[in-house]
């Protein structure tokens, strides 16, 4: 039994000599690498290729890569202001890797305005006939939008079809004409500070029109923003008027009445700020029997 022990400890120490020895032989190999590999060698390789020293090139190359850095923090620039999206974080991996196929995944997260948006989707890069095709796979998008039912559908409509270009094309009008909503309620109530109201703020679809000469006199200046089923973004304005039977019976030409589809021919040739402006002259600070529009 002592001999077995022995015999085996033996074994052991030999098998540990052989590793000490490809240990020691692994060493040396790296240490001829790396004196290959020394600064010496590479000035010197460069000095033989360029016909210059490796400090000038070292320079030259980081000025190539300044100015390129300059030049995509401009293009970057120049995208948010023309899109008003912002991109803050982008994470890019590889899943699955073949001869002829790779798989990535994506995960990028930004705003285009108010609107902050997460998205993580997959390509798959395959090559054909020397030149590469990349797919889009799967788009899962997650955007705070609880109160804009129409960034909703946009969020589905991007999920099932992978689209992302119109996507973002689609985001960034919405949040275009969003805005322009806002200001111009905003610029209404400024300048008419007694006949216009925001009962929920200058954000919400609409804003009421009061008449300052008749009281409980109102219209609603409803303001929807819709994005169609290809992604194109359509603002829909109509008026709903609140009159009290007393006022309706004072309009004896019919004015109120016929106001919803005056309103559309009024948006036809003056515009929106134009015609609102019109209705506001027309209905609240005029008396109704003298309204025109």
């Amino acid at each position: 039994m002592q001999k077995n022990i022995i015999e085996r400890c033996e074994d052991a120490i030999s098998s540990l000599k052989q590793e000490i020895m490809e240990l020691r032989e692994q060493y040396k190999e790296n240490k001829r690498e790396i004196a290959f590999l020394s600064s010496a060698n590479v000035k010197n390789s460069l000095v033989s290729i360029h016909g210059e020293s490796s400090s000038d090139d070292g320079t030259k190359m980081m000025k190539n890569m300044k100015t390129k850095l300059v030049h995509f923090e401009m293009e970057i620039q120049l995208f948010k202001t023309i899109t008003g999206i912002e991109f803050t974080r982008y994470l890019k991996k590889t899943e699955n890797k073949t001869v002829k196929q790779v798989l990535y995944s994506h995960k990028l997260e930004g705003q285009c305005q108010l609107f902050s948006f997460e998205m993580e989707f997959k390509t798959l890069e395959s090559q054909s006939e020397g030149r590469t095709c990349c797919d889009v796979t799967h788009v899962s998008i997650n955007m705070d939008c609880k109160e804009h039912s129409e960034l909703r559908k946009l969020v589905s409509m991007t999920e099932k079809s992978m689209n992302l270009l119109g996507f973002f094309r689609s985001l960034s009008t919405f949040t275009d004409w969003y805005e322009y909503r806002k200001r111009t309620f905003i610029q209404f109530k400024e300048k008419y500070p007694l006949a216009v109201g925001l009962p929920l703020g200058s954000s919400a679809d609409y804003m009421v029109l009061m008449s300052t000469s008749l009281p409980g006199c109102e219209i609603l200046l409803v303001w929807k923003i819709t994005i169609n089923e290809e992604g194109a973004v359509i603002p829909v304005l109509d008026l709903l008027p609140k009159i009290p039977e007393q006022a309706t019976a004072l309009d004896k030409t019919g004015v109120l009445e016929n106001a919803a589809q005056g309103f559309k021919t009024l948006l036809q040739v003056f515009g929106i700020q134009g015609s609102i402006d019109n209705i506001i002259q027309s209905f609240c600070l005029t008396k109704v029997s003298d309204q025109r529009l």
